[in-house]
């Protein structure tokens, strides 16, 4: 059996931004005794994401890997227990990424906001502006 997950968008922003949305220092390393495959030989962040699998046997997959934030790529063959590693690692991903992607929204907006009420105050926006 051989399947393909689709490649994580890129992200319009900085990546120090991103970090520091994450609450993720650069240089940190993953504190765990036995890897998961979520997190990167790398980077070492928690970001990895499945790009392809294939069925070894009964037990086992083979599965192509990717890390959106160093571009590493690489595979490995997998158990159950790390496949379900892997799987609670992804979920927890995600939570922080769409908890970093709504801070920074807030923080973006607020921004835009602050930045036109002082056009406002400056008399720098017209009528014929809209």
């Amino acid at each position: 059996m051989r399947f393909t997950l689709p490649f994580m968008p890129q992200v319009d922003t900085t990546s120090t931004d991103i970090h520091r949305a994450l609450g993720v220092h650069l240089h940190e390393v993953a504190k765990t005794e036995e890897p998961s495959p979520h997190v990167c030989p790398e980077c070492k962040l928690p970001f990895v994401f499945p790009t392809e699998a294939l069925e070894v046997d009964e037990w086992h997959f083979a599965v192509g890997l990717r890390c959106p934030n160093c571009d590493w790529e690489g595979a490995g063959i997998y158990d159950d227990e790390a496949l379900e590693r892997f799987d609670l690692g992804l979920d927890e991903g995600t939570r922080t990424l769409v908890a970093a992607l709504d801070a920074l929204s807030a923080a973006n907006a607020r921004d835009e906001a602050d930045r036109f009420a002082a056009a406002l105050q400056a008399g720098a926006i017209l009528p014929e502006d809209f």
